[in-house]
């Protein structure tokens, strides 16, 4: 019985030992969701910054600029030191944005069931792959692809 005992201790600890391996810690997938947060608000901002150039036909100063009550638009910071982001202009139609990621990117990001996580096909041609530390995404807008929204004429209503 002493020995049976001490096997089935034995299998739990392989198993658990196993699972940290091949899941992660639990302090690891808690960064990476962080990491995930950082890329799902650098995709927030630059959809927001894209907006403002198509209304603006220039590029915001600073992200503070973005706020939008109206619309529910806040600018997000970072979830884990509650700093904002980097955001600089680099030319009239370029920009870049700036995180600090806790680990590197996974090539494939997973559900919790295992499966591949469908990408979103408003960012899928875009790269959001990092490694660890602080990374800057440079981004152009296409002003084929994005075109200015053209204002009304003076006394005549936009509809």
């Amino acid at each position: 019985m002493k020995y049976f005992i001490y096997t089935i201790i034995a299998i739990v600890t392989v198993a658990v030992v196993a699972g940290f391996f091949i899941v992660g810690s639990p302090r690891e997938e808690r960064s990476r969701r962080f990491d995930q947060q950082r890329i799902e608000h650098l995709q927030l901002l630059q959809s927001e910054l894209i907006n403002y150039w198509m209304n603006k036909a220039k590029l915001p100063a600073n992200l503070s600029l973005l706020k939008d009550d109206l619309r529910g638009i806040t600018i997000p910071t970072d979830p884990e030191s509650n700093q904002s982001y980097v955001y600089k202009v680099l030319g009239p139609l370029k920009f870049q944005l700036c995180a600090s990621f806790n680990l590197p990117s996974l090539s494939t990001v997973y559900t919790n069931e295992g499966k591949p996580m469908p990408i979103d096909p408003y960012y899928a041609g875009q790269n959001w792959s990092h490694d660890a530390g602080q990374v800057c995404f440079d981004r152009t807008i296409d002003k084929d692809f994005y075109q200015p929204v053209k204002p009304a004429a003076a006394g005549k209503p936009a509809w």
